[in-house]
């Protein structure tokens, strides 16, 4: 048994007892795991009881021993975990609440994403916080089996919705190979998130991305798209090429809307 699941059954996490999380966790964290890191996660635990909860900052505490933890719940926790963990009350849905914490620790090298598990959330709470994620760091979404429930704005019936986070993740492979895609209209060239990610991980209940310079160019296409050679590249072969190109942006966006109308 790794010891990161050793520390979760100590104090008696769902990470390691309802999930199998830490031994996932302990191959991405283990290198920094004697380093002065900064973790954020969302999440508590017990939140009809503000005398309970906190298992999981005691695991993160004790398995960082130089780190420093911090940990947001929408109810007040009333624990004391030491000089090395920092308890603060507020909700995810409200960028109020996670600024108070941003503003005090700066940037964070791990986020995990405890939270309310609904989709909506999920999608904002990246979008707001992964801007304040150090490169080189992780950014993790726990409990994704939401993704599939309708009472946490998931969907289990139409598998393609564009609300759920399992399938706004899904798109984020398309944004580490933007350099590859053959389409000079594509969205995902000036996307804030396609220059900052190199990896995405998806496990039961469970995503991990990578924070890092994607940096590799594509080894065929330019811009985008092949480039006519010769004394054609402003000839017919180009003005083809790019008409192609322009009709299957148009069939993209017929696509797009017969898909909207399914949902």
């Amino acid at each position: 048994m790794d010891e990161l699941t050793e520390i979760s059954k100590k104090y008696d996490t769902d990470k390691s007892k309802e999930h199998q999380y830490t031994k996932i966790y302990n191959k991405y964290f283990l290198k920094k795991k004697n380093q002065e890191i900064k973790l954020f996660e969302i999440g508590i635990g017990y939140p009809e009881d503000p005398k309970k909860g906190g298992g999981s900052l005691q695991m993160w505490r004790d398995y960082f021993p130089k780190g420093i933890i911090y940990g947001i719940d929408i109810v007040i926790k009333n624990l004391d975990l030491g000089e090395r963990v920092k308890i603060y009350q507020g909700s995810q849905d409200n960028h109020q609440d996670l600024n108070k914490v941003v503003n005090d620790a700066g940037k964070f090298d791990i986020i995990i994403d405890d939270g309310s598990h609904f989709n909506n959330h999920q999608i904002k709470t990246f979008e707001h916080l992964f801007k304040f994620l150090n490169f080189g760091g992780y950014y993790v979404i726990e409990d994704t089996q939401t993704s599939y429930m309708l009472k946490y704005g998931g969907d289990g019936f139409y598998l393609k919705n564009k609300k759920t986070a399992v399938n706004y993740f899904k798109d984020f492979i398309d944004r580490i190979n933007f350099r590859e895609i053959e389409n000079p209209y594509n969205n995902f060239k000036n996307d804030e998130f396609s220059s900052s990610i190199t990896e995405i991980h998806f496990y039961h209940n469970l995503i991990i991305i990578k924070k890092d310079f994607n940096e590799e160019p594509s080894n065929l296409l330019t811009e985008n798209q092949f480039k006519v050679k010769g004394k054609s590249a402003i000839g017919i072969r180009n003005i083809l090429k790019q008409m192609k190109y322009f009709f299957h942006f148009l069939r993209s966006i017929i696509n797009k809307f017969l898909d909207i109308l399914k949902i």
